[in-house]
């Protein structure tokens, strides 16, 4: 008798570890499944497309990069201040002094938060898009579309190459 009680509490131990281990690795195949669909080179329908941010930008390509780790945002156009008064010399110095700036910023990593719902959160000091955003991934007209969106900005867009 003593012997069946302790069969039985293996059993209900092993059942119990193996549903939390089966809910581990499928946890982790989301994350995956999740990483493998987001990477690539997507183009953001900029007419329907929102983004609301208290600071004024301007994005000067439409372009997102999402590799396996790195991410590559939209480059930021600055505007020259004071242009009109300034020599070709120095509008010159001052624009590749912000495409630097620009491509600095546009650099950053990225990686899923939650993957049952799932997030992901792109880090790129100083970048307007940088930010968590939820993820919905869909084909529309035999196209790949992409959905971030957050409390203020809602980007769609489309796996370049279509």
């Amino acid at each position: 008798m003593r012997k069946m009680a302790h069969t039985g509490f293996i059993l209900k131990i092993s059942i119990i570890f193996i549903i939390i281990l089966q809910g581990a690795l499928s946890s982790c195949n989301c994350k995956s499944n999740l990483k493998k669909s987001i990477r690539g080179i997507w183009s953001i329908d900029e007419d329907n497309t929102y983004v609301g941010r208290s600071i004024e930008f301007d994005l000067c390509t439409n372009v997102i990069y999402i590799g396996k780790e790195k991410i590559v945002l939209p480059r930021n156009y600055y505007s020259i201040k004071g242009e009109d008064s300034m020599s070709i010399e120095e509008k010159e110095k001052k624009r590749i002094e912000f495409n630097v700036l620009s491509e600095k910023e546009s650099n950053g990593e990225w990686d899923i938060i939650y993957s049952a719902s799932d997030s992901v959160i792109f880090k790129a000091p100083n970048h307007p898009l940088e930010g968590r955003y939820g993820v919905q991934i869909f084909l529309e007209n035999m196209h790949e579309c992409m959905i971030l969106s957050n409390d203020s900005t809602y980007l769609v867009c489309y796996r370049a190459g279509y």
